[in-house]
């Protein structure tokens, strides 16, 4: 199922993130070269994977009616996901933030991934 392949890789890229993002001392200020050689590439990598998950998610959500997940957490977790990979690479970002950002965006899709395999058994 493309959903499981494309939620499995998502998740990937946002642990990057937050593998990063953890690194906060090596960081470097921000600048026009970090951010056309580092920032862009990377947001523009996760951001077509979250434009190829949301669409897929949508249509999930629409036709299983999960008890836990709704259309409105999508649009959000495509919103968390945008700022994840955005302030992954900066020191002076709310360190708190960020891991609620990162959690909540993980809880979305695990649970998605939670109800397809429960749903398959």
């Amino acid at each position: 199922m493309e959903l499981i392949m494309f939620s499995k890789e998502l998740l990937q890229l946002l642990n990057d993130c937050k593998v990063r993002f953890e690194k906060i001392k090596q960081k470097p200020e921000k600048t026009e070269s970090l951010f056309y050689n580092e920032v862009k590439p990377a947001f523009e990598m996760v951001m077509k994977q979250a434009t190829m998950w949301k669409p897929l998610a949508e249509a999930w959500v629409k036709e299983h009616k999960p008890k836990y997940i709704h259309l409105s957490q999508i649009e959000s977790t495509i919103d968390n996901i945008e700022q994840i990979v955005l302030q992954s690479f900066y020191k002076d970002v709310n360190n708190q933030r960020f891991h609620n950002l990162h959690n909540s965006v993980e809880y979305i899709i695990d649970s998605i991934l939670t109800e397809i395999e429960v749903g398959t058994d």
